[in-house]
């Protein structure tokens, strides 16, 4: 296994945002593990390769070091540590205006530090960022620190969604993983070594004593190594078995913890499970219906997505809204292509996944997305009556404003279609609304995260699912934060979230609470669309809490 491999396929791919205008002073707008990128609620580890953002940071075209951390200077920039009375420099990979990566020295001292950094002679604002022994970050395919994580076979070929050819070595992808396989995850921030990091001290070295904790689709998996890589400064490996009793599906939770009571729990990442195949089965029912799902990967694909919601309205209460959007995105890029579906698809039942901001979504990685003409005349029909769609595609509709369009029942919705798709009509169901029995504004004390968080209900649809969401802003502007998400048979009447997923989401006054009837889905089809998606879910209770 060489070096230049796992660059390619880890702190390459950190890089891939745009690099805005040169700025004429350095400025620090954050510090992350170079993995998640996670840049509060998660200290950077001794040992550990992270990130800092900001503008005016290096040169307006990205300078790679020639050889990784083996240098406290690059291109002009720098950056200093300082944590108590002691200043480290830290290990350059590269620089650029808008990104740094460096590595964290092991000798560093542990606590509250503060990261600064220099540039042609000019330094920056001092960012304050705590420095713990292990904070662990999982790479993941599209580095953004969420969707499907880098993990792999003995043969060093990548677990996806799907499997490609070729098969077998580095960078090809093999497929999903099945109960049994030992697998390879690579993560950053496990722990420092002993000696110079730049020399490749530490590299191979177990860490037996870091007390780490493996939850796959919240099923503890048994590890048989943890420790620095044996090729890659900074770079660490977890191995462990797929458990027989782990759950399937192409977006199994994977999340590693440090500890059981710190804040030490690492960016949620998705690895796909199957049992008998090296295809893992969607559970989103769109993409289940196509006889072939590796059609969606193949090109720009034609496809319609209807979204009804009840939502949470500004002031209180609630407003039922609808969208149809048509047109046509390919894959942003083919290498993804085999891990597509852990981008997009559910979660299993009785599964949590963290966002890394309020917003509990992932996008797939899609490239430029082309308006397609459906037509512009659609109508939603419920129990409640008619509702005409008028808008552009993608807006939102009201349907009520006051929330009283949306209910258990069946809903169709029909286009008229256009010179690009056909006529349609997409019907589903909305399940029977459960009643939520714990927590309830009368019981709403603060919450002790190292607790988990029990929810109890009654009633619902026993063959349909609820979702729960947790979120805690940093402050009240509610523009940073973390969203816990959860998804449970509705049959089961309770659900604990586990202490791991609450500890992953800040502490503070500001956190959310949302209990929802889990999205239902169906499929449609129509002349020239190769994907139709008809899908609903709706808010049934909102509650605020404190976060200890």
């Amino acid at each position: 296994m060489t070096q230049s491999v796992w660059r390619l396929w880890s702190l390459i791919l950190l890089f891939s945002a745009a690099i805005p205008r040169l700025s004429a002073a350095p400025n620090i707008t954050s510090v992350g593990n170079a993995a998640s990128n996670l840049t509060f609620n998660a200290p950077i580890a001794q040992g550990a390769i992270f990130v800092i953002k900001g503008s005016g940071l290096g040169p307006a075209n990205i300078s790679f070091a020639p050889a990784a951390f083996q240098s406290t200077s690059l291109s002009g920039t720098s950056v200093s540590v300082t944590s108590g009375t002691t200043t480290v420099k830290a290990l350059m990979y590269y620089t650029s205006d808008g990104q740094v990566a460096a590595l964290l020295p092991s000798n560093t001292p542990t606590g509250g530090a503060s990261f600064t950094l220099t540039y042609n002679g000019q330094t920056s604002n001092s960012l304050s960022h705590g420095v713990s022994p292990s904070s662990v970050g999982i790479f993941t395919i599209d580095s953004s620190g969420q969707g499907p994580g880098i993990v792999t076979y003995a043969d060093y070929s990548l677990v996806s969604a799907n499997k490609a050819t070729p098969c077998g070595g580095p960078n090809t992808a093999c497929g999903a993983a099945n109960p049994g396989d030992t697998l390879i995850l690579w993560a950053t921030g496990l722990g420092p070594v002993n000696g110079d990091d730049a020399t490749g001290a530490g590299l191979g070295q177990s860490m037996p004593n870091v007390a780490l904790t493996l939850w796959l689709g919240g099923v503890q998996a048994p590890v048989s190594y943890q420790g620095r890589s044996g090729c890659c400064i900074g770079e660490d490996q977890i191995v462990f078995a797929v458990p027989n009793n782990v759950p399937t599906g192409c977006s199994v939770p994977l999340v590693v913890q440090v500890g059981t009571n710190a804040n030490t729990i690492s960016n949620t990442t998705f690895m796909p499970v199957a049992k008998g195949s090296r295809d893992c089965t969607p559970l989103n029912a769109a993409e289940a219906a196509l006889s072939n799902p590796l059609a969606i990967l193949t090109g720009p694909v034609p496809f319609a997505d209807i979204s009804m919601e009840k939502d949470v309205a500004n002031g209180g209460g609630f407003q039922d809204q609808a969208s149809v959007v048509i047109g046509k995105a390919p894959v942003s890029n083919p290498a993804y292509e085999p891990f597509f579906l852990s981008f997009n698809d559910q979660l299993p039942p009785g599964t949590c996944v963290v966002y890394n901001s309020l917003d509990p979504s992932s996008d797939p990685p899609l490239g430029q997305f082309v308006l397609l003409d459906g037509g512009s005349s659609f109508t939603v029909k419920g129990p409640k009556g008619s509702v005409a769609l008028n808008g552009s595609t993608g807006d939102n509709v009201t349907l009520s404003a006051s929330g009283t369009f949306l209910g258990p029942g069946s809903y169709t919705v029909t286009g008229t279609g256009g010179k690009d798709i056909g006529s349609f009509s997409a019907t589903l169901t909305i399940p029977a609304t459960p009643t939520l029995t714990s927590p309830t504004p009368s019981n709403n004390a603060p919450v002790t995260r190292s607790n988990g968080l029990t929810v109890t209900w009654t009633g619902g649809d026993p063959n349909a699912y609820v979702e729960i969401l947790v979120t805690s802003a940093l402050d009240n502007t509610f523009n940073l934060g973390d969203t816990a998400r959860c998804r449970v048979a509705a049959s089961a009447g309770t659900f604990t979230i586990p202490p791991y997923v609450m500890l992953a989401i800040p502490a503070g006054n500001f956190g959310g609470f949302l209990f929802l009837n889990s999205e239902v889905a169906a499929p449609f089809t129509a002349t020239g669309l190769t994907l139709g998606n008809f899908h609903t879910r709706g808010v049934i209770t909102s509650l605020g809490f404190v976060l200890k």
